[in-house]
Parts: C-alpha cells; structure tokens; sequence
C-alpha cells in the first residue's frame, strides 16, 4: 500500500509540474524514454523545450522526486550526468528538499534545484485542470488494438515517439515522425473515425514532427526562401546525411548487389538510376514549399503546442473540427502521404 501510495504522489508531483511549465510558455512531455540501442535506460520525468529567439532553442531535462527522503544532492550527480549525454541545455532538480546547501551545491554544479516549497506551491495550484487529461488517461486510450497492423501496440508506440524527441530533432526524426503519421491516418479512416487512439496520437505525434522540423530550421532561418526551400526539400528527401552522402551510399549499395548477384554492367546502372528516380519522385518538394515561407517556420512552435493541447484535450475535436491552420497543416500532411484530405477534414 505504501508503494502504490509513494508512486501517486510521483505521478500528481509530475502532472502538476508539467502543466506548470506549459503555463510559462514550454512544449512539454512527460516520461519520456533514453533509448541506448534498443534498451530502455531511464525515462526523462520532463522534457522541456522553448524558442528563445529566431536562431536560438533550449531543451532541458527536469527530474523530480517527491519523497520524505529525496537525497536530493545524489539526484543533482544523476541528473548532471543525463543531461551531459543527452546533450540539451539545461537540467533541473525538482525536489521535496529545503535545504540551502542542496541548491548551492546544484548551482556549483550548473544544475537548477527547485525546492520543497516549490514543488508543494505548484502542487497545489496546477494539481488539477478542467480542459487536460493527463498522461495516464491518455495511456487508458491507448488500450485499444490496431486496426490496421496487429503488430502496432499503441502504448510502445507512443513511447517510442516520444524518444525521438532526445535523439531526433532532426531531418532524420522528422522523416520517421511522417511514417508514424501516415499509419495514424491510415488507423484513423480504417477504423470509419471512430478511433479515438489514431485522433490523438495524430495531434501529439504532428506536435513533435513540428517540434523536430522548428529544431532543424532553426539553422536555416536566415537563408532567402529559394535556399529555405531547397534545404528543406533535401532533409526530406535525404535526411541528414544530404544528398551527396545519400547517392554515396546508394552507389555502393548498388555496387554490392551486383556483386553479389553476378548483375552486369547495364543492369547495376539500370537499378542506380531506378533507386534516383524513387528519391527523385519522392514529393518532398510539398513540405518544402510550405515550411520555408517565413512566417511559416516562425510559426512551428505554437503550431505544436497547439497540436499538444489539442491531443490532450478533455473535449476531443475530430481532425475537421480543430482550428483552421492546424486542419491546414493536416491537409498539408495527407497531401504529402498522398492520403485525400478530403476524407479526413
């Protein structure tokens, strides 16, 4: 009873801190797993992240511990060390814990430690909100099986999205974001609208695909539109490694299996060019087009917290109900995932 008392506590403490810093302006998720080939290591209690200025973003890590007896400066090494491989901005300790040493020695430390009567003040005033549902409710919905692919369990799926927001804000992640989104979509018009999973892993999982894609854009902000344009149609087409390495890497593929297969000549630079004319004909270019306007990418950021507080909504909204630019955004996607939008807006 104890246990199932102390784990309660945890969840309240991290609920409320999340709607705490959404409050000031953050995309926030909650437990977020560090993934190391395959192995779950630890989960992130919070992750953190802002649009400080047009070229500049910060990600922090916050972990919390609510607990008679924190060890709050042990929690300050751990915390110290998850931030230095993940490689974000900042990290934070939020702790029952009031003693003044245990903040000293976070400052020392260059990790932030939130105090006791902190955590109790958002507690108390975050504790509960009318219009969220929280992430254990979310997880409720997930129960349900996929329509689509048997092999999908929504929960791992989530939580395998949610990863890529540690190592994959990126061309690469967004890439892989757009694959989950094509089967949410899928789900959504298999399952004749009705699955209530499909809507709001959509919504939260296009929250991180514009996340990713804010991240990535952030380095190319400053560049006329034609180069904006032809910079995001590359990271679409050819992920991170770009174009070049791409082609470099297709060549010896191609190379190998003529090898191996005894393929002559003519016929290696017959799949060559079948493998180029497959990327070429990849519609990158749909993406491309729309995010490298302007006050687009200087919109990313609040189209994805919208997207998150859409997902998490007490009042679910199917995809043609939600606001005018986000139901632009879902056309633009099922454009791009040759889905008609028609039958999902």
């Amino acid at each position: 009873m104890m246990a199932k008392r102390s784990v309660g506590k945890g969840i309240a403490a991290e609920e409320s801190l999340r709607n705490y810093f959404l409050s000031l302006g953050y995309f926030t998720v909650r437990s977020v797993p560090f993934v190391y080939k395959s192995f779950d290591v630890t989960d992130v209690d919070l992750w953190l992240y802002i649009k400080s200025s047009s070229l500049s973003r910060e990600r922090t890590c916050v972990d919390i511990k609510r607990k008679k007896t924190p060890q709050a400066m042990e929690r300050v090494f751990w915390t110290k060390g998850l931030w230095e491989v993940l490689g974000v901005d900042r990290a934070v300790v939020v702790t029952t814990d009031n003693r003044h040493e245990t903040r000293d020695f976070g400052a020392t430390h260059d990790v932030t430690v939130l105090h006791g009567d902190f955590q109790q003040r958002v507690i108390n005033t975050f504790s509960s909100t009318s219009d969220r549902i929280t992430e254990e409710q979310l997880f409720s919905v997930l129960k349900t099986p996929c329509v689509v692919d048997s092999a999908v369990v929504w929960p791992r799926f989530f939580r395998d999205s949610k990863a890529a927001l540690l190592d994959g804000l990126s061309f690469n992640g967004c890439n892989a974001l757009l694959i989950q989104i094509r089967l949410l979509l899928a789900e959504y018009l298999a399952s004749n609208k009705t699955s209530l999973a499909s809507v709001r892993l959509l919504y939260v999982i296009t929250a991180y695909f514009l996340i990713a894609l804010d991240y990535s854009a952030r380095l190319i902000v400053h560049l006329d539109a034609d180069k904006r344009r032809a910079s995001l149609a590359e990271g679409f087409r050819y992920g991170d490694s770009g174009r070049e390495r791409t082609e470099k890497i297709v060549d010896m593929a191609v190379q190998l299996l003529a090898v191996t297969t005894q393929t002559d000549l003519v016929s290696r630079a017959t799949l060559g060019n079948e493998v180029t004319k497959q990327l070429s004909d990849y519609p990158a270019e749909i993406l491309a087009e729309h995010f490298a306007k302007s006050e687009v990418l200087k919109q990313l950021f609040d189209h994805a917290r919208e997207f998150e507080r859409s997902a998490y909504a007490v009042q679910l909204a199917p995809p043609h109900q939600i606001a005018s630019e986000q139901k632009a955004l879902v056309g633009l996607l099922c454009d791009f995932l040759k889905i008609d939008r028609r039958q999902v807006i």
